[in-house]
């Protein structure tokens, strides 16, 4: 699966470092000077485009998020948990599973088969579904009768698949016929999570809990290998997967072509988005998306997961433990459809490299071993190089709102060639937040600041946009 390299005039990644240069790099260092837990909006855009409304006016893209979502305002403030004063407090925070609990959806999947032969799953949100509502007498606290579910739960399982979350169950082909049968044209808003993540991820289910589910229809899209679904064929996900986006998005509007369909994406998810809506250009079938902690220059979320003394030890430790583990998870299918006659694939899933993976503390390793050499890289620091959205950025040609939080572990600050590409679409509002955290924003009721915005801006955008 050879992937191209970019001429040097369209790769805007920065120049690699092999080894650590900063003292925040070599020591454990604070920076009191920077712990707070109020936080200041600062916008970077354009002289954004005109947006026509839907009484016949215009209004330009940056008024526009003035005038409806104030929270994202150049100079609002916010705040955060008093407790939670940096981005790897924040950031850690997050992982606790105790706070997934308070944000109750419920989810039917459906088993989505791409054209290669590998499946995703789609999670449809059905917590304001009234045939469930009934069936199991779901109240407003996300209470409702388990046993029944459990039995329903039971009868829709594919054999041999992984048990799933809570609130989570495969639908019948009936309630998947009925979606997608359904004649109404309330659009649809398609989740993208994070690396290693699903629709399971507290990030996702406290944006949901925002979204007017009578306004919309939400539905997250799980990976390849993620949220416990199966893989069938030898391919994983990468920041290339803009083709199992594109299936996605392309079934959903051949079921109702006049469905207005929103994307959110969340870190590494809002890469594949990213990639997608540059790729797709001026024919993007979206009508508006949002990106939270994109690690826009993957180049810089490298040096900042590997060198950095804080992050290299609390956060890319942590997170190749995951991508070990859906590696080794479904090794016996990742083997077993592994076409050892085709000679243009690098078939890197073997047993040996797993062996060798679980010594690995960072991602780079990771991705060296794998994600690179099956993409047809010969390293990962070139796989990151050339699979960045900053090099789709430019060609994005829908409305984007791109959130990023300055104190971001795993992500880092916004470069400045990342903030020349954004000054020069119209088509872009960057949002960026001295505090958050890597999709943390949490607030001292453990909810996060940052949802509430998400919602609103693509329930504004559908009401008075055209």
């Amino acid at each position: 699966m050879p992937a191209s390299i970019l001429p040097e005039n369209e790769n805007f990644s920065a120049v690699p470092t092999q080894k650590p240069t900063k003292l925040t790099d070599k020591f454990p260092v604070f920076k009191p000077w920077k712990w707070s837990y109020t936080g200041t909006v600062t916008q970077l855009n354009a002289e954004t485009k005109d947006l026509e409304t839907k009484d016949g006016s215009k209004i330009k893209f940056h008024d526009f998020i003035d005038k409806n979502i104030p929270e994202l305002k150049n100079n609002a403030s916010f705040s955060l948990k008093p407790s939670l004063f940096t981005g790897m407090a924040q950031t850690l925070s997050l992982a606790n599973p105790s706070l997934g609990k308070g944000f109750k959806v419920f989810y039917g999947r459906e088993l989505f088969k791409y054209a290669d032969g590998g499946v995703c799953s789609v999670d449809y949100v059905m917590s304001n579904n009234d045939n469930w509502a009934k069936k199991y007498n779901i109240d407003k606290h996300g209470n409702y009768d388990i046993k029944e579910f459990d039995n329903d739960a039971k009868e829709t399982h594919p054999k041999d698949w992984p048990r799933l979350h809570y609130r989570t169950r495969y639908l019948s082909s009936s309630e998947i016929d009925s979606i997608k049968q359904n004649n109404t044209i309330k659009p649809l808003i398609l989740i993208c999570h994070g690396l290693c993540g699903g629709s399971h991820e507290t990030i996702i289910k406290a944006t949901i809990k925002k979204i007017d589910l009578n306004k919309f229809d939400v539905a997250v899209i799980n990976s390849r290998g993620c949220a416990r679904t199966k893989i069938v064929t030898e391919r994983l996900f990468s920041a290339y997967s803009t083709d199992d986006i594109r299936e996605v998005v392309t079934a959903k509007l051949k079921e109702n072509a006049k469905r207005h369909i929103y994307m959110i994406g969340f870190s590494f998810g809002a890469t594949i988005l990213s990639n997608y809506l540059g790729e797709e250009g001026e024919n993007c079938p979206i009508k508006s998306a949002v990106t939270v902690c994109n690690p826009w220059d993957m180049i810089y979320s490298y040096e900042k997961m590997t060198f950095d003394f804080w992050a290299s030890r609390l956060c890319s430790k942590n997170i190749v433990k995951f991508l070990v583990r859906t590696v080794e998870v479904n090794m016996p299918a990742l083997e077993e459809h592994a076409d050892v006659s085709d000679s243009n694939i690098n078939h890197v899933f073997t047993k040996e490299n797993l062996k060798k993976a679980k010594n690995f503390k960072t991602t780079v390793e990771f991705d060296d071993t794998f994600t690179a050499p099956y993409m047809g890289f010969d390293s990962a620091i070139l796989y990151y190089s050339n699979a960045g959205s900053i090099n789709r950025l430019p060609k994005i040609k829908i409305p984007l709102v791109s959130i990023n939080a300055e104190d971001d572990p795993v992500v880092g600050e916004t470069s400045e060639t990342l903030k020349n590409i954004v000054l020069n679409n119209e088509n872009v509002m960057y949002i960026k937040t001295d505090l958050g955290g890597h999709l943390a924003y949490l607030q001292s009721n453990n909810d996060s600041w940052i949802t509430k915005p998400i919602a609103k801006y693509i329930e504004r955008f559908e009401e008075n946009i055209n």
